[in-house]
């Protein structure tokens, strides 16, 4: 089933704000699934995705199969590059933007219920951001798939209403970089997880659902 909502937002030049664009929900899965979960696209074009994506959406529509999953799958923000990103330059945007998802997502399913993120590239830049910020008891798990992060143990902190998990491929070029995150975080983060998988810049089906299944 697929959506679509409109959502205008205001430019404002120098401040990061997010571009005014339509935002497009996509729903995978049964409206009675078990599990409930938000993708975060990597960067892509407005008008149509990248082949990464549409090779990420086969991986998605099998996760939401055999785990029973409700997945949303929200477009993100129109950026300065040109491309759809998830706009997160400081703790604010990062929160405006994860209230606009959260609207977005319950789209897909019905009440309240518990819920994770899986971001890509991009999205899995935001995600380990949102990890770091966010304050809603629903959102129980965040997993990040080629991408890194920073961790400063003088500011960040343990959430404790989420597990976070990390996950690449070993020809991945960011490979060398989450592995320095995943050194940092395994003596940060209790229960953190790390896997590496065959290939590169990608959504891999055995590791998504390997973390997906200890949720």
């Amino acid at each position: 089933m697929r959506r679509f909502i409109g959502c205008i937002l205001t430019v404002i030049a120098g401040t990061g704000t997010i571009s005014a664009k339509t935002i497009e929900v996509d729903c995978l899965g049964s409206p009675d699934a078990k599990g409930h979960l938000i993708y975060l696209h990597g960067l892509t074009a407005p008008d149509q995705d990248t082949q990464e994506e549409g090779e990420n959406r086969k991986v998605l529509e099998q996760l939401a199969q055999d785990l029973s999953l409700r997945i949303a799958l929200p477009r993100g923000f129109l950026c300065p590059n040109g491309k759809l990103c998830w706009p997160g330059r400081d703790k604010n945007e990062i929160l405006r933007t994860f209230d606009k998802l959260k609207e977005k997502a319950q789209t897909c399913w019905k009440g309240q219920p518990s819920y994770g993120v899986l971001g890509f590239s991009n999205g899995g830049y935001f995600a380990f951001k949102l990890y770091k910020l966010h304050q809603d008891p629903l959102l129980t798990q965040i997993l990040a798939t080629g991408s890194a992060g920073t961790w400063d143990s003088k500011v960040d902190r343990v959430n404790p209403a989420s597990r976070f998990s990390l996950m690449i491929g070993r020809k991945d070029i960011t490979l060398k970089k989450a592995s320095q995150l995943a050194d940092t975080l395994r003596k940060a983060i209790p229960g953190f997880r790390f896997e590496t998988f065959p290939g590169g810049h990608r959504l891999d089906y055995k590791t998504s659902k390997l973390l997906l299944e200890s949720r």
